[in-house]
């Protein structure tokens, strides 16, 4: 989902914090598996908390300055549109808001050189180039456009609102996909299912609906992913989970809207995982789990977009924190910000730097209302 300017301090880190009501693991019992797709290393291990349900713990002394952890699985990302023309759609590169030179208009993106552009069409392969010149004539061809803003003031809606509107456009999405699927069983000879005047006009509702690019982006980036990865799906899966991931109802109604639109446009190998399921897990764990995408030599400045990066996303926060984190194109990197002692949590910052300046009030209503837990790290608690 879009994270506008208001959130972008803290789309700038990751958040796998939901608090737990489980009791503390007892001496007798088996030590818990660490979660599928969390960072493995001799340094440090994964496991459950009491109140803050998984954290990274440091399993020897590490000195100040030591790589913690390199998180290379980007599951999802999403380049602002606006931003197109000059970040790099591979490594996300910048140069100081000029336009890069290789574009590649069929798909949408700019990059800063050829050999980025071709490694860009590899990790997307045939299919994935495919559905991304889909999408980007279908918004090119849109005469209307939502407004990715939120209104921060307005209230998110409950759980039972968002599986009303997921279901409601489940029913518009069964037609179009008994249309689209009929174009799959005519070019194989298979027994064809009568495509009627109900299927059509479902298929036209979808096209002629207000477009979201970021939205439709966000959620072919991860269709994508899980397509060419399947094996990998576990990783998201496990992630922190948001039960009411939407700001608004604007946000959920684009959000079903970018589902029937991908059904009606996307390539037919890719319908079977284009579901309100897959939908739905993308953006209940992309709500607590993103990183910003932000601009590298001006102390991030620039705010691009945001992606998940799964094995990252078990650090969390502290408004003291004892790591440094600093992406590396599609790469994330953690060392130890002082020298940290066996059994230490392993924290980042979940506000961007902006916690050395904030007042405890002011760092803990932006904790509490953006990820909805209220900060216990050393500099927060006054007990």
């Amino acid at each position: 989902m879009k994270i506008t300017d208001s959130q972008s301090s803290a789309a700038a880190s990751a958040h796998n914090t939901s608090k737990s009501t489980s009791s503390p693991t007892s001496p007798i019992d088996p030590p818990e598996l660490p979660p599928t797709g969390a960072a493995s290393s001799s340094l440090f291990e994964v496991r459950r908390t009491p109140t803050a349900g998984r954290a990274v713990f440091a399993t020897r002394y590490i000195l100040e300055g030591s790589v913690i952890w390199r998180s290379d699985d980007l599951s999802l990302s999403v380049i602002h549109r606006e931003h197109r023309r000059e970040v790099c759609g591979q490594c996300f590169g910048y140069e100081n808001s000029r336009d890069l030179e290789v574009r590649d208009k069929s798909v949408g993106f700019a990059f800063c050189t050829e050999e980025c552009r071709q490694t860009w069409r590899v990790w997307n392969d045939e299919m994935g180039v495919q559905a991304w010149t889909a999408v980007e004539a279908f918004i090119k061809k849109s005469t209307k456009e939502d407004s990715d803003m939120v209104d921060v003031d307005l209230p998110r809606p409950k759980t039972k609102e968002i599986l009303e509107a997921w279901q409601t456009a489940e029913a518009q999405a069964a037609l179009i996909r008994t249309a689209r699927e009929s174009e799959f069983a005519t070019a194989g000879g298979a027994e064809v299912v009568q495509v009627t005047k109900h299927h059509r006009k479902a298929v036209k509702k979808a096209l002629q609906q207000k477009v979201s690019p970021d939205l439709l982006s966000f959620c072919l980036s991860g269709l994508l992913w899980r397509y060419s990865n399947p094996n990998d799906w576990p990783k998201l899966i496990t992630l922190a989970n948001d039960r009411t991931p939407y700001h608004d109802t604007a946000n959920l109604a684009a959000f079903t809207k970018s589902y029937v639109q991908l059904l009606a446009i996307l390539p037919l190998p890719l319908l079977p995982i284009v579901t309100q399921e897959t939908l739905f897990a993308l953006s209940s764990r992309d709500s607590h789990n993103s990183f910003g995408i932000r601009s590298l030599d001006d102390g991030g400045s620039e705010f691009f977009g945001y992606g998940c990066w799964p094995a990252a996303s078990y650090f969390n926060h502290s408004c003291a924190p004892n790591l440094e984190k600093k992406r590396d194109a599609r790469v994330w990197e953690f060392r130890a910000g002082r020298d940290i002692d066996v059994g230490e949590e392993l924290c980042i910052t979940y506000l961007g730097g902006e916690e050395r300046r904030l007042s405890r009030g002011k760092r803990m209503e932006t904790l509490k209302k953006t990820w909805g837990f209220e900060c216990a790290c050393e500099r927060c608690d006054i007990r």
